[in-house]
């Protein structure tokens, strides 16, 4: 498995976690730029860099043989180290997830080309990436499907690339896909793999199959005894809003603070759950940080402590947040967005705005906050949702299919 982060993140944590679904049968590598250097089922060998040492001993070689020693921090150099690890790790399938982080480093696109020359590789796509010039998300731009340039509406974004690059960006995506036809991708909601197929996974196998999530560590924790555990001062009802970083415009950073003033309900209590902070000036909603938190038992707390989850996110995949709110027994308040619209089931497992505004999700609010007190109650469906539809052996049990199927019978070796 290959993939920027080990566990930083929604797409590291969902990689992590169907990692160690398979490490109690299978042999599993993570080959990553950043580890996060705790001890894990798998064996993590870092992709990308060089210490001192090789530096030292490059150094004459590369002036004289640059092809073949290739500088530190260059596709080329990415390159030669991961068929090194693959010539000496022998898969029997990689899974390639996030690249995107290590672009700085030299990971880019090549990755999955390099990985097909050695097994049949499987792309889980966690967002837009690998089909589009350099965004995650193209929001309401189409050019992905024609070809991206240097009038990209997001280029100053995180991924950021120099707008004279992202044309050149977007052909190399292009010839790698067409020059591999094999690789298959898998998307986790039937929004992305539509994304998919309309531009540069056209002819390739997209396979759809949700993340899963521990039902039995992210699981419903009394709600006074969560509060209590959290030390938490509420007023009113709690909503909480979770991301990795709150600052992000594609978690709803933006439309955030336009909110409030169509939300009439006071007062109310906002836990605020990732990095960064937003700036609430009322008196009367009454803002808890917790923080990031990456232990499944203490996110637990946090979503178990709360009446409904709030995802204020323009644009996403299938946001691992929401089914870890289900698996909490916490229903969801989001925007008809992405797959978001294939996770909240209105009148079940939480609401879903109208349409993708302010005013629309601070309607949608209003309603559950109205219908909360009033005593309906969606916790048990959410949580059954997360039990019966998304169990992290179910996404498992479907990847081992999927593997199953494009190993070569030869090839196959459970250890």
């Amino acid at each position: 498995m290959i993939s920027d982060h080990e566990s930083q993140g929604g797409a590291a944590q969902a990689a992590s976690r169907l990692a160690e679904s398979f490490s109690g049968t299978h042999r599993v590598d993570r080959l990553v730029l950043f580890p996060d250097r705790r001890p894990h089922p798998w064996r993590t060998h870092v992709l990308g860099t060089e210490n001192r040492v090789g530096q030292a001993l490059r150094r004459v070689p590369r002036k004289l043989w640059p092809v073949r020693f290739p500088y530190p921090n260059t596709p080329e150099f990415v390159a030669v180290q991961l068929r090194g690890l693959l010539r000496r790790l022998r898969p029997d399938v990689i899974n390639v997830h996030n690249l995107h982080g290590g672009a700085d480093w030299g990971w880019g696109p090549h990755i999955a080309a390099v990985s097909a020359e050695f097994a049949p590789t499987v792309w889980t796509l966690h967002d837009m990436w690998s089909f589009t010039g350099r965004c995650a998300y193209a929001y309401d731009c189409a050019k992905f499907r024609v070809g991206c340039d240097a009038a990209c509406p997001t280029a100053t974004e995180s991924p950021r690339l120099a707008p004279e690059h992202i044309a050149s960006a977007w052909h190399e995506r292009r010839r790698l896909l067409a020059a591999h036809p094999q690789i298959v991708a898998v998307a986790p909601s039937c929004w992305l793999a539509a994304e998919a197929l309309s531009g540069q996974w056209a002819g390739h196998r997209v396979e759809v199959v949700p993340y899963g999530v521990p039902t039995d560590i992210i699981a419903p924790v009394p709600r006074e005894e969560a509060r209590r555990r959290l030390r938490l001062r509420t007023e009113g009802p709690v909503l909480l809003v979770a991301a990795h970083d709150l600052t992000e415009r594609r978690k709803g950073a933006e439309l955030l603070p336009q909110l409030w003033r169509h939300v009439r309900h006071r007062p109310f209590t906002l836990l605020m759950m990732g990095q960064g902070q937003l700036a609430i000036d009322d008196p009367q909603i009454c803002v808890s940080p917790l923080g990031w938190i990456d232990d499944d038992r203490v996110k637990a707390l946090a979503y178990s402590a709360a009446d409904v989850l709030l995802h204020p996110a323009p644009v996403d995949n299938f946001p691992n947040v929401i089914l870890e709110a289900f698996a909490c027994g916490t229903p969801a308040i989001g925007l008809p967005i992405g797959g978001v619209s294939e996770q909240i089931v209105p009148g079940i497992t939480g609401w879903l705005a109208t349409d993708a505004t302010a005013a629309a999700l601070g309607d949608a609010i209003k309603v559950a906050l109205d219908e909360i007190q009033k005593g309906v109650k969606l916790g048990t469906a959410a949580r059954t949702t997360a039990v019966t539809q998304f169990p992290l052996w179910r996404q498992a049990e479907r990847y081992q299919q999927l593997f199953e199927e494009l190993i070569p019978q030869s090839a196959r070796v459970l250890v």
